[in-house]
């Protein structure tokens, strides 16, 4: 005793002198120690290992210790430190919880102890820590086994040998409680095959201190087998246990080791270090081996594996990958018996605890020899029909594809193989995308059991492929969740192509039999039975579809076309198909009408022999050849009685094709001696001809000679007339005018047609005329002559006697009352009058005054302007609209007469039973231009004084102005600019002068 104090004498010096050990009691020793100073309660030193192993990297001040202790415990500790400090308590011991800084709770025992003075005053205490998080946890733990897992316990006095049982035992044994129960008569509660070992194992456990854990068969008292856990422990002088029924455990244990070592799977435990715990039998019997042959080895270096090195690095690799929370899977090859290598879809699946944490993997393998001998087959297969293929890890969204569908789209294999599944869309198109996602869903939904779709996808390139994708889901989760899809890709661009040139093809014919012009038909050839028509033919007939369909053409024809329907079945028997010809068909009403037909004999799919017919409606054509066969004969008989009418056609060469009676008659010649032979230029004067071609070449700027001469113009122009000069066949010539007009077929010109007409007698006509028109210049001049002498020399003596009545007046006023006097004067006065009123008539028909062009609503408005003062004291409102661009050419004196005479009129001639009104305005219609000068005056009774309208000294109103002589003048001026006149009016009501002019 002595030596251990001097040794813990020399240790303590040496912890006080020697930093080197102190360091070492510190990192190694004092882990969990804690030092306190009472007096001044914020200075504690605790251990940084312990820290440290609460998981906070910075060291902590006692507030931050306060912190991570539960409240309640650091309550419940202080009151108990304070019980210690004042001697109410022997001892400090408590137990403490610390939140660690990932959230779990840690459980330590706290104990500690005071240092005092010499005088007895406490300064420091001392203390540490023991850790109880697994003794808490595993006391939880089976605290919750216990209530969850119907387990009992019970006691054994060793020296009475009285035991005691919990309730949970004895309901396990089927007893009421109060049975007298000791070790022997407990013991025989246990099935004959159990009872010794059970007995063996207490005694072991009495005597030589050996704890048992029992998996035995009970016989309840009610005759019940059951399967329990039995546990002991011996205690002092007790032994201490547990008794559990597991008989639902067992039965799945038993069930699950009959399938464990009866499937044909590759089966096993692993523990976190990757050694193997269990095995099935499939397992170590595949291999040749046994259980004690692997058992609690490395998996990795069990016989399987030992195939290559590199087989038991991946193994090792994807054992990690297992212990992070992931499965694995993948194919690998191992050893069977007699290091026989095979193939094998091998997994790696982690089991969790109820804190998710990875406490077992469970290898899992498969073979798949025959898988792979099928795919290899298939891959063959998918080569030789070039098709591209895919994998898709939907888990990890990953898609895997081989090279030639990376082809199809245009790029390596490279380029497209990192692309997620989710970003695969933008290369479909938009128009069979939401399709495909519906698939894949009724995929994932068990709906469907294989996806298959007719997509497009865009190439490297931007155009668009057809694809044929097909693809299955050959993986899924026990939650029935989708892993994985296969499947392949097969371009159908050329398919679909034709397809859908195809189908153009199908809607155009469709379209063309529905709207053909031509009737179409499909009969049967044994029976004749129309078996399909299209509108067209049904059309003339009278029938609907459904009545036609049930006829054959038997139905329709006529008897009398038998025997030319039975050769056209014989041309279809011999070759195939019979030519067009002509029959009638029969109207539902009896009736007939012409139709053309041509068919072809086909044979369909299933051997039955079909007619296509073509079936046209005639009766138009039939009617139009009537009527042009008689057009034809009529002209023919036309040109035939044409016989003061020359009518020559010809070629586009200009040789004669027709030449009619009527030029016969007139050119002497026969038309069989022209006809084929000769051109127009025959008969015709050479000189002319070589006249009009240099008129026209000059003209035209182009060389035109012989024939061209009379086309040329006709071509331009469609049509051309002139004069020429005939030659007959005598050599005599006479004047023609001839008309050259094109021959065209569908606007293609195929000849020349000229008529000509003998215009002699027309030419001496003109002679006389032009003989009349000098002699009429003669007479016009003598006219204007007269016309200045009437108006010089009669207004000349007309005022002599007027000047020599003034005389005779003014020498005897005492006969200026005179009546004979007074009608004198007023005979000279109109005398004067009718001079100066003949003078204007002779003047508007002699004088040819220039024209010019004349603004209509300018001329009106003057004249408006210098009838001001009138149209004011008639109190006469104008409504005037004419446009201020509106012109005619006419002669400025004669519109300003006619104007200014029509405004006066309305003036003069208006009603006193109503507020006089003149409307101007003008209207256009046929190139020409309308002037109204409308009133609301006293109108005129034109079917009493219509004829006389114009006439010269016409009065129709009792006025003193009225002269009968301007609308007579005004009509004359009118028509010498080339422009009419017309009138509308009623009377009471007002008139309406209408003036008409071209436009210009």
């Amino acid at each position: 005793m002595e030596k251990s104090l001097n040794h813990i004498e020399e240790l303590c010096k040496q912890i006080k002198n020697n930093d080197q050990v102190l360091d070492f009691l510190t990192e190694m020793c004092f882990q969990n120690i804690w030092f306190w100073d009472i007096h001044h309660p914020e200075e504690i030193w605790i251990n940084e290992k312990m820290r440290l192993n609460l998981g906070y990297e910075s060291p902590l001040d006692r507030v931050t210790w306060n912190g991570i202790i539960f409240q309640k415990d650091l309550e419940a500790s202080s009151n108990a430190f304070i019980d210690y400090l004042n001697r109410k308590r022997s001892s400090f011991d408590q137990t403490v919880r610390f939140r660690h800084q990932d959230g779990h709770t840690c459980w330590y025992r706290c104990q500690g102890s005071i240092i005092s003075e010499p005088n007895g005053d406490h300064y420091r205490a001392i203390g540490f820590f023991s850790n109880l998080t697994k003794q808490k946890e595993q006391e939880i733990k089976s605290q919750l086994i216990f209530e969850d897992t119907n387990t009992g316990v019970w006691e054994l006095d060793i020296g009475t040998g009285n035991t005691t049982w919990s309730e949970t035992v004895y309901a396990i044994h089927e007893i009421p409680r109060g049975f007298d129960h000791n070790m022997y008569n407990g013991i025989e509660f246990y099935h004959p095959d159990y009872r010794s070992i059970i007995y063996k194992a207490i005694e072991n456990c009495i005597k030589e201190d050996i704890s048992f854990n029992l998996e035995c068969i009970l016989i309840t008292a009610l005759q019940n087998q059951k399967w329990v856990k039995a546990t002991g422990s011996k205690i002092g002088n007790k032994l201490i246990g547990s008794f559990q029924d597991i008989t639902e455990i067992k039965e799945q244990e038993l069930k699950f080791k009959g399938i464990f070592n009866s499937t044909f799977a590759f089966i096993g435990f692993l523990n976190t270090d990757g050694v193997l715990l269990e095995a099935n039998d499939t397992a170590v019997k595949m291999a040749g081996i046994t259980h004690d042959d692997v058992i609690g080895k490395y998996f990795w270096d069990c016989y399987w594996w030992q195939i290559s090195t590199q087989t038991q690095e991946e193994l090792k690799r994807n054992f990690q990958i297992a212990l992070s929370g992931k499965s694995v899977e993948y194919e690998v090859e191992v050893w069977v018996a007699g290091k026989t290598a095979i193939s094998i879809l091998f997994s790696l699946k982690p089991i969790f605890d109820d804190y998710n944490n990875v406490v077992y993997v469970i290898p899992e393998g498969r073979a798949i020899q025959e898988i792979i001998e099928t795919r290899n087959r298939y891959k063959a297969v998918l080569e030789g029909t070039q098709a591209g293929t895919y994998e898709w890890d939907i888990e990890s969204d990953h898609v895997i594809i081989n090279d030639k569908f990376a082809d199809l789209l245009g790029y390596s294999q490279e380029e497209l193989q990192a692309i997620p599944f989710k970003h695969w869309s933008k290369f479909v198109h938009e128009d069979d995308l939401p399709l495909a996602y519906k698939m894949i869903v009724k995929n994932f939904k068990k709906e469907l059991n294989l996806f298959e779709l007719e997509m497009r996808l865009k190439h490297k390139s931007g155009y668009w492929i057809w694809v044929n994708v097909r693809g299955k889901i050959s993986a899924w989760s026990e939650s029935s969740r989708a892993l994985k899809m296969y499947g392949t890709f097969i371009e159908i661009t050329k398919r679909k192509n034709a397809e859908h040139e195809l189908l153009y093809n199908k809607n155009i014919l469709e379209a063309l039999y529905n709207l053909s012009p031509i009737g179409i038909a499909l009969n049967d050839y044994e029976t004749g039975k129309f078996l399909d028509i299209n509108q067209k033919l049904l059309e003339p007939t009278g029938y609907t579809k459904e009545e036609f369909l049930s006829l054959s053409y038997w139905d329709v024809t006529p008897i009398e076309y038998q025997e030319l329907e039975h050769h056209v079945l014989y041309q279809m028997r011999t070759k195939g198909q019979y030519e067009l010809f002509e029959k009638e068909y029969i109207r539902k009403d009896g009736s007939r009408y012409p139709v053309s037909l041509q068919g072809v004999l086909i044979t369909d799919v299933n051997g039955r022999k079909l007619i296509w017919s073509f079936i046209r409606d005639i009766t138009i054509e039939k009617e139009s050849k009537r009527k042009l066969h008689e057009a034809i004969g009529n002209l023919q008989a036309i040109l035939d009685a044409s016989t003061q009418v020359s009518i020559i056609a010809t070629d586009q060469e200009g040789l004669i094709t027709h030449f009619n009676s009527g030029a016969e008659k007139m050119l002497g010649y026969k038309a069989e001696e022209l006809i084929g032979k000769s051109t127009p230029s025959l008969i015709h004067l050479q000189s002319e001809i070589n006249e009009a071609a240099q008129e026209l070449s000059l003209t035209d700027e182009l060389p035109i000679n012989g024939f061209e001469v009379f086309i040329h113009s006709a071509i331009k122009h469609n049509h051309f007339t002139k004069e020429w000069t005939f030659v007959r066949k005598d050599g005599s010539t006479f004047p023609v005018l001839l008309s050259f007009t094109t021959v065209k077929q569908e606007s293609q010109v195929t000849g020349f047609l000229g008529i000509a007409t003998d215009i002699s007698s027309l030419k001496n006509v003109e002679k006389d005329i032009k003989s009349l028109l000098d002699i009429t210049q003669d007479q016009n001049k003598r006219l204007r002559n007269f016309a200045h002498i009437v108006s010089h020399n009669l207004r000349s003596h007309g005022s002599g006697i007027d000047g020599l009545l003034e005389i005779f007046t003014r020498e005897n006023p005492t006969l200026q009352g005179n009546e004979l006097l007074s009608l004198l004067d007023q005979a000279t006065k109109n005398l004067m009058g009718t001079i100066e009123d003949l003078t204007e008539v002779v003047q508007v028909n002699l004088n040819n005054k220039d024209k010019r062009q004349i603004y209509l609503r300018k001329i009106i408005q003057k004249n408006l302007e210098s009838l001001s003062a009138q149209l004011s004291l008639s109190k006469c409102k104008v409504i005037f609209e004419v446009s201020d661009e509106l012109s005619i050419l006419a002669v400025p004196a004669y519109m300003d007469s006619i104007v200014l005479n029509f405004i006066t009129n309305a003036i003069k001639y208006r009603s006193l039973e109503r507020s006089p009104q003149i409307e101007i305005f003008t209207t256009l219609k046929d190139d020409r231009i309308f002037i109204h000068f409308k009133d609301n005056g006293l109108g005129i009774d034109l079917e009493k004084y219509g004829s006389s309208l114009f006439g010269m000294y016409k009065t129709f109103h009792q006025h003193e102005d009225a002269r009968g002589v301007g609308l007579f003048i005004t009509k004359n001026q009118i028509e010498s600019m080339g422009g009419s006149i017309d009138v509308q009016s009623k009377v009471g009501e007002g008139t309406t002068f209408i003036v008409s002019f071209p436009k210009d």
